[in-house]
């Protein structure tokens, strides 16, 4: 009996499968789960309102995250996990069918530092789904993803990276147009972006988009040297 208490104890977090379908948000949600963010706007160019949730469990839970090379998980936080559902919604019967289901990509409640949660938006626009973070304390991070459906699956068209200091307004800003594989970098200070800064462009190097199920999370692709999104 004490060896399967322990055995239960030990077993590690299972995140639920969400609802496959379903007429209202209050139906998608899953038991001990809570709707943190919504978005609404047509995702596939059908002129229906498809849906974007962000689900963050009831409870905390030990959870490993992975940085810098997609892969290892080198960074424990104790910390609500949060889940990524987008739904389209059927054009005749009203119903919502889910699209994709991801666990990873949503940044958690602990991983802003200093500012606090690092989840700002998730916004439908343009047939086209944007997540908003941002972190840090003097050095502040802005992180922006835009995901496009396409080809039967979610694929980065473009990124942006800011990172500056709250209090000398120095900064890089990196914009990634990965449909045209363009990179372009202005390096300066948000105080004087006209005078001071430096733009370059370069020609971006990856073999294809990536998609939600090879790029796991913000800070999980190294782009080139020092270089991360």
């Amino acid at each position: 009996m004490l060896l399967a208490q322990i055995s239960f104890a030990q077993k590690s977090f299972i995140f639920p499968k969400v609802k496959q379908q379903g007429s209202s948000i209050e139906q998608l949600t899953p038991n001990n789960w809570t709707v943190i963010e919504t978005a609404q706007g047509d995702l596939n160019n059908d002129q229906t309102e498809d849906l974007a949730l962000v689900f963050e469990s009831n409870q905390k839970i030990d959870e490993t995250r992975t940085y810098g090379d997609n892969n290892s998980e080198i960074i424990k936080e104790t910390q609500k996990p949060r889940i990524l559902a987008i739904y389209f919604k059927d054009k005749t019967g009203g119903t919502y069918h889910l699209s994709t289901q991801n666990n990873d990509f949503i940044l958690r409640s602990e991983e802003g530092g200093r500012l606090g949660d690092p989840l700002q938006r998730v916004e439908i626009k343009d047939q086209q789904l944007f997540l908003r973070f941002r972190g840090g304390s003097e050095w502040r991070w802005e992180l922006g993803y835009t995901f496009k459906f396409q080809n039967k699956d979610w694929f980065l068209t473009s990124a942006i990276n800011l990172y500056y200091n709250q209090n000398t307004g120095d900064m890089t800003e990196r914009i990634y147009d990965f449909t045209s594989r363009q990179l372009f970098t202005t390096v300066g200070n948000l105080h004087r972006r006209d005078i001071a800064n430096q733009k370059t462009s370069e020609v971006l190097f990856f073999s294809q988009l990536r998609t939600f199920k090879t790029f796991k999370k913000p800070w999980a692709w190294k782009i080139m040297p020092n270089v991360y999104l």
